[in-house]
């Protein structure tokens, strides 16, 4: 995991070097995917985070200050895919945007989100589960209806993370030749507890399979507080 977290770094910083743009870091597609498939990975920590404002368990957070670094210590390892997680998006309508480049019109891109949680206090039965109800799934303004995603055996205290896994949320979606557009919208006001607002996940990143060619352009620079 880490090995795979250091390449994406690396990825991202040889790209700018080279291009002055980046192609989303892409693995090939799996046994069930079109032949020819790849899958792009787009950090949550990398969006455009300027106008987004956020809360947490006690006080608020913007922009930046929303980011959060996995921990190095495999003892302490949050099992992200980026190395990042994008927090405090427990306030209603607060959303993530992913905006991406297909290079053609398909209708076979499956969409994976890479999420954990919180503890809930009004959770009895240590779970927390998300549907379209209450998190939005969007692309191109049109709202994904997934199945509800379930978080088992949540922490209790709020601070503690369950490892981040990844869920597939659509298949056969059509991107179109040019941008797209992906939003993940805390589409609800059910406090989670303390000054939380909303019942959100923690996003690392979404993953996008297509026989498309996918491109991007990160905000890098949202990683210099970490002296990367």
């Amino acid at each position: 995991m880490k090995e795979l977290k250091k390449k994406i770094a690396l990825f991202v910083c040889l790209s700018l070097a080279l291009t002055g743009t980046v192609a989303a870091l892409a693995g090939c597609g799996g046994d069930d995917d079109p032949p020819g498939s790849e899958t792009y990975t787009f950090a949550a920590a990398l969006t455009d985070l300027d106008d987004v404002e956020g809360e947490g368990w006690s006080g608020g957070e913007s922009g930046i200050g929303m980011i959060v670094k996995d921990w190095e210590d495999d003892d302490m390892d949050w099992k992200t895919i980026s190395g990042y997680y994008v927090t405090y998006l427990y306030v209603e309508d607060t959303a993530l945007t992913f905006e991406i480049t297909s290079d053609r019109d398909v209708e076979d891109a499956k969409l994976i989100l890479s999420l954990s949680t919180e503890g809930a206090e009004y959770s009895t039965d240590g779970s927390l589960t998300l549907s379209p109800d209450i998190y939005t799934v969007e692309l191109n303004g049109t709202a994904v209806q997934y199945e509800p995603i379930v978080f088992y055996d949540i922490p209790a205290s709020p601070g503690e993370l369950y490892e981040f896994e990844q869920y597939t949320v659509a298949t056969n979606l059509a991107l179109k030749q040019g941008t797209n557009v992906v939003k993940l919208i805390s589409s609800n006001d059910i406090s989670m507890g303390g000054t939380t607002r909303a019942t959100a996940p923690m996003v690392d990143c979404i993953q996008i399979t297509t026989s498309a060619k996918l491109t991007w352009s990160p905000r890098t620079d949202n990683l210099d507080q970490f002296g990367n």
